[in-house]
């Protein structure tokens, strides 16, 4: 999903999505979803969620036959639909990308602790040995960006509402949104590009335009959406120290783009019930395929698989996440919560991993499932707290 934040009127804790892609780790590879064998091959571990039942009407499609077992049933696609439980999940290893339990922010190995007043965190970028991390601090609805190297406090900037980091993590780009009084956003916005080892920034002043979303980086090459006053959102390139973004005019409505500046997608229609969304090559900018039955809301460099949500997005939660192939367009697997389970906000691990942010019973858990085999598992341990009640004891970063 998208990761602009408007913290204006939300309540602390409220899902920002999953993650435009930009700073996990392509080929990382998570061993606790497979066990090795006598013979040193790996077998997945069986999955735990639970099986909705199947269907009595089969599909009708044509385009692909379902792969689904006794006891699943697919999608019109084909896809193997599963529901989680998260209380009958097994614990496996933590989140190989950045998440924050509690005040601790951890980043795939390291870690550090946040001051209480730093409130409530909405996003963590990783720039190497340390993060960007998006918090508010006040019950202004605005959020601030703060650098962290080697669990050091650095520089501060106020009114972000967006950051992505490049795959190497050597570069970071963030939006500021100016507001009026009220919240209201203003028609003009920043966006600065960060060396991350240097701390160097290079700044873009934009008019006209509002709500800055930063879908990918690749060294000093920025991928980012804007919004004019009719509320028409445009995907543009720019390069820091350039004067100016170019449009991309191919992919006028855009969701995803790729890590490596090759791939996005764009929603190319919206009815009242749900949109449809294709796949471009930056490139050539032909279209490769496109889907109504989901969003596509990440696109990671090195994977088979698009990770999407909902067609049609409304109330608390997304209620389900699926796995796309990015060859054909078709979904994998799909995972919901069913009516237990709230599913917040997701994003790619690595290549064969989807880590799931999800509340069950008055409690939140970060999940872990692979599309290859739709096994889950527990990659935090189930702690009290939703974000309805403004104490989600978890976030996810990149």
């Amino acid at each position: 999903m998208k990761r602009n934040i408007k913290l204006a009127g939300l309540v602390a804790g409220v899902s920002v999505g999953a993650v435009v892609a930009g700073i996990v780790v392509a080929a990382q590879q998570t061993p606790t979803l497979a066990s090795a064998s006598g013979d040193g091959s790996l077998k997945p571990i069986d999955s735990v969620s639970k099986p909705v039942a199947k269907p009595s009407t089969p599909s009708t499609t044509t385009s692909r036959p379902s792969s689904a077992k006794p006891g699943e049933s697919g999608t019109s696609s084909g896809a193997v639909k599963q529901t989680i439980d998260l209380g009958k999940l097994k614990q496996g290893a933590a989140p190989a990308t950045s998440y924050v339990d509690g005040r601790t922010v951890h980043l795939g190995g390291g870690k550090f602790t946040l001051p209480a007043s730093d409130g409530p965190v909405w996003d963590v970028a990783r720039t190497g040995n340390g993060a960007l991390v998006l918090h508010r601090p006040k019950d202004d609805g605005k959020a601030v960006l703060t650098a962290w190297t080697n669990g050091t406090r650095g520089e501060s900037v106020n009114d972000v509402t967006t950051v992505a980091s490049s795959a190497d993590q050597k570069s970071s780009a963030y939006g500021v949104q100016p507001t009026t009084a009220d919240g209201t956003e203003l028609a003009k916005f920043t966006l600065a590009w960060r060396d991350n080892p240097s701390g160097e920034t290079y700044s873009l002043q934009v008019n006209g335009q509002h709500e800055p979303i930063v879908l990918a980086v690749q060294g000093s090459e920025v991928y980012f959406s804007a919004s004019n006053k009719s509320e028409k959102e445009s995907l543009y390139k720019w390069t820091a120290g350039d004067d100016a973004a170019k449009p991309v005019n191919a992919v006028p409505d855009p969701s995803a783009v790729s890590p490596d500046l090759k791939l996005a997608a764009s929603i190319v229609s919206t009815t009242d019930d749900g949109s449809c969304t294709a796949l471009i090559d930056l490139a050539t900018a032909r279209k490769s395929w496109a889907t109504c039955e989901y969003a596509v809301d990440e696109l990671l460099t090195g994977s088979s698989y698009a990770l999407g949500g909902p067609a049609y997005r409304d109330g608390y939660g997304d209620g389900l996440f699926a796995a796309i192939d990015v060859r054909t367009g078709h979904a994998v697997r799909e995972w919901s919560g069913a009516s237990s389970v709230a599913i917040i906000s997701t994003v790619m691990e690595d290549a064969n991993h989807i880590l799931v942010l999800a509340e069950h019973g008055g409690k939140t858990a970060i999940a872990r499932c692979a599309p290859a085999t739709g096994a889950c598992e527990l990659a935090t341990p189930l702690k009290k707290g939703t974000g309805d009640e403004d104490n989600r004891p978890y976030q996810l970063g990149h």
